[in-house]
């Protein structure tokens, strides 16, 4: 059986929003969404029986709301708080999606979540990427894609 790494990516991310966010799914992107620029990027690397980093960009409001949702405040918290808020996703996405590809014997090491500015994203855009799925949220939109080496 051949495992569809989009749909695997798709659940873990939605899911990862959802519960530890508290942000949920949009049934589908709408132009807002599509449109929405870049607020910030994060890259996850990882090793283990394969290796490769996950990234997970917000776009259009995202940060403020995700932020404030995940420390239980009102008012949208600093953007230093909010850029952690968005590496502590980024990691949990990655750790939660590697038993579900590679079985959950496997072992991992997963590096603390780096920011990334538009140049080293638009540059891992031109890479191979294993997997890449866009989510529409309540506040905005999640691009997060899986880069896997062999």
């Amino acid at each position: 059986m051949t495992m569809d790494l989009n749909a695997e990516l798709y659940r873990t991310a939605a899911s990862t929003f959802e519960e530890v966010g508290f942000i949920f799914l949009l049934p589908e992107m709408n132009d807002e969404q599509r449109e929405a620029g870049l607020e910030a990027a994060v890259s996850v690397e990882f090793d283990g029986p394969s290796s490769g980093r996950l990234v997970v960009a917000a776009h259009g409001g995202l940060m403020p709301a995700l932020a404030a949702n995940m420390l239980g405040e009102d008012e949208p918290p600093s953007v230093s708080h909010q850029h952690d808020a968005l590496g502590e996703i980024a990691n949990v996405i990655c750790g939660n999606l590697l038993p579900r590809i590679a079985g959950t014997k496997s072992v991992f090491r997963i590096a603390a979540p780096k920011a990334m500015d538009t140049e080293e994203l638009a540059s891992c855009a031109r890479e191979p990427n294993a997997a890449e799925v866009q989510l529409p949220l309540e506040d905005g939109r999640a691009d997060v894609t899986l880069f896997m080496r062999q």
